[in-house]
């Protein structure tokens, strides 16, 4: 079965003070996600399901969506809140909201990543080779070097594999910035300072999975309701729940290397460097002006 394209797009954009996922920066006015809609045919996925938030439905039926008909079909889902939350609950609760709409393997992209047409075929050639029952996954790395801004500390998911590419865990260090050298330097989750090397293949949210995680993400998401229901800042992350099932022997997850780039955003002022590199993707004849002409 052709694999599908999950966008995650229900993000509130804390830090860039907006919906990310919206914003026009290619020179035809694309959005980040236009650019991996069109990778994703490419690589041979047939079909896109988005979990949005309902205040932006519009916006994107009326916009992305309709710019995509007859290419490729569309499925929105909304990723809905119980009052008196407004915070979505993480990422596992956005994949698994998007349950009812995955029939086969899917790959999981964050909706204002753009992650570069090489890691869209490495990851669709694994989705197809793999059994559609097996609880075999992947992960796609990033060298941390090629992930790092100048505008300020990011948070990166360090993916730790054996030799042979298979994922231990990964480890959040956050408020990550770049040394003299090139390499990471931050803080783990007890607030010890760690240095990472630039060559680190970290997590930007691309994954691949069969639907032997929805199962996994459903008894998840209710232990974790059940630990932290009462918090409204508490959310249910994705990559938990992976270092879960990988320890606890219920899944094997395979770390890919992705070609890149990858060119994402976290604060407002790094939209000009976004928008010129999505320039010079299209000015290399990468991509055609604009992507859906």
């Amino acid at each position: 079965m052709a694999p599908t394209l999950l966008g995650l797009a229900a993000g509130l954009g804390t830090r860039f003070g907006g919906p990310k996922q919206l914003e026009a920066l290619g020179p035809g006015g694309e959005t980040i996600l236009d650019f991996s809609v069109y990778d994703a045919i490419r690589a041979g996925f047939e079909r896109t399901v988005l979990v949005i938030r309902e205040e932006h439905r519009d916006a994107f039926t009326g916009g992305l969506v309709a710019r995509w008909r007859g290419r490729m079909p569309v499925e929105l889902v909304v990723q809905r809140t119980e009052p008196p939350r407004t915070k979505p609950w993480g990422t596992g609760h956005a994949v698994l909201s998007a349950a009812p709409a995955l029939g086969g393997p899917f790959a999981v992209v964050n909706a204002d990543d753009f992650y570069g047409r090489d890691a869209y075929g490495v990851l669709g050639d694994f989705l197809r080779g793999v059994p559609d029952d097996a609880a075999t996954y992947a992960a796609v790395g990033f060298p941390l070097g090629d992930t790092l801004t100048d505008a300020g500390g990011v948070s990166r998911a360090v993916l730790d594999a054996t030799a042979d590419g298979r994922l231990r865990c990964t480890e959040e260090i956050r408020e990550v910035v770049a040394d003299a050298r090139g390499d990471g330097v931050g803080r783990d989750v007890e607030g010890r300072t760690r240095t990472i090397r630039r060559d680190a293949p970290v997590s930007m949210g691309m994954w691949g999975f069969t639907r032997a995680v929805l199962p996994q993400l459903a008894d998840g998401f209710r232990a974790f309701r059940d630990a932290h229901g009462d918090d409204a800042r508490a959310e249910f992350y994705l990559p938990s729940l992976v270092d879960d099932v990988v320890a606890a022997g219920r899944a094997s997850v395979r770390v890919l290397a992705g070609a890149g780039p990858w060119i994402g955003m976290t604060y407002p002022g790094e939209r000009p460097r976004v928008a010129a590199a999505l320039a010079a993707l299209v000015a290399r004849g990468e991509y055609p002006s604009p992507v859906w002409a």
